[in-house]
């Protein structure tokens, strides 16, 4: 019982050190993460402020609520805002990659973690790679999204209640005014707090009785991919968070406690459930263009789930990609590190330099 106590304790803390990294972020960057996306120039450079965007908050939801706004005053236009919203897809997947490098000094549980961790990031890289060209050439998300908003229009939003935030929060507040608002003090010790508190669960995990747990969740939570995919989604529509979501489980795969092809559904289920809040954000503001590409964004993540995951040569990509980067990953540790610098932080950077 205490060691269960213990799993729910080092749990609530490693969502704390996640929301904390996020905070930290915000502080630093959400300002600037805004001016970005006012800038757009073209659809590429858009998609790649989208990503840079979200890398910077390590929020995708934070993200399209930004763009819904500035869509809703008129800073951007719906063809500038859809091609960002796919970058935020991809841009949110940092966070669970940093959670992976928590397992780095273990060679087979860091293999998997990674894995599971990038098998999310090579799912929306080739949704991207699909979806947007076809966008650009036919607008298929835009006019599927008009149609649909046009149904919307002027009805007032809601508010989501959100329990996880509710209870997190008042920690994360405790621990920003413990580092004096430093941002990054607050995002170093929350980095710490998430990668020791990694280590606890992974520790306490092994100690329990693994087996009855995995029994749980092949039988209840993970046993088809449509389950897995519905729970991903539920989840990710309560906490509002597609980055908790999904690195809520790299320890566990992390523990063998659950396997690359239970989460991969998971993560595709959270990639839906991460646009509610956006879509609320929009249909609080009544402006249809708000609406239009909040909708696009469900439009986005739907098409790419049907595209990809009913097909089996599609299908396979995104897992045997994502085993053979944590293959590598697991050979070569600066792999991973180079890996999350120069897909979020400096290809990004360079494209919008240059579209400029």
């Amino acid at each position: 019982m205490i060691k269960t106590i213990g799993v729910f304790v080092a749990l609530y803390l490693f969502l704390v050190g996640i929301k904390g990294m996020g905070a930290s972020f915000k502080l630093m960057g959400e300002g600037f993460a805004e001016a970005l996306l006012i800038s757009t120039s073209n659809p590429l450079t858009a998609l790649f402020i989208g990503i840079l965007a979200t890398t910077l908050v390590q929020s995708s939801s934070t993200t399209t609520s930004i763009i819904v706004g500035l869509v809703a005053a008129g800073g951007i236009s719906v063809s500038g805002a859809v091609p960002m919203v796919m970058g935020a897809n991809i841009g949110t997947t940092v966070t669970n990659t940093i959670v992976a490098i928590g397992h780095i000094r273990h060679g087979q549980e860091f293999r998997r973690a990674f894995a599971a961790s990038t098998v999310h990031d090579f799912f929306n890289l080739i949704a991207v790679l699909i979806l947007f060209p076809i966008e650009y050439f036919t607008g298929i998300l835009s006019k599927s999204a008009i149609v649909i908003a046009n149904l919307f229009d002027s009805v007032g939003g809601l508010k989501l209640a959100n329990p996880l935030k509710t209870i997190i929060d008042p920690a994360v507040h405790l621990l920003q005014q413990l580092v004096f608002d430093n941002p990054i003090v607050f995002l170093i010790v929350s980095i710490l707090l998430t990668f020791l508190m990694l280590w606890s669960i992974v520790k306490i995990l092994r100690s329990l009785v693994l087996e009855k747990v995995e029994v749980f969740f092949d039988k209840y939570i993970f046993k088809t991919g449509i389950r897995a995919m519905t729970f991903g989604m539920i989840l990710t529509v309560f906490v509002q968070s597609s980055s908790v979501t999904t690195s809520i489980v790299i320890p566990l795969v992390g523990a063998g406690v659950l396997r690359l092809m239970q989460v991969y559904p998971y993560t595709l289920g959270s990639n839906i459930g991460t646009t509610v809040t956006a879509m609320l954000a929009a249909l609080s503001t009544g402006n249809i263009h708000a609406v239009t590409v909040s909708f696009a964004h469900l439009f986005f993540n739907i098409f790419g789930i049907l595209i990809i995951y009913p097909m089996p040569g599609l299908k396979k990509i995104p897992p045997m990609l994502a085993k053979s980067a944590a293959k590598f990953a697991q050979q070569n540790k600066i792999i991973p590190i180079s890996y999350i610098i120069f897909l979020f932080y400096l290809l990004p950077l360079i494209v919008i330099f240059l579209g400029r």
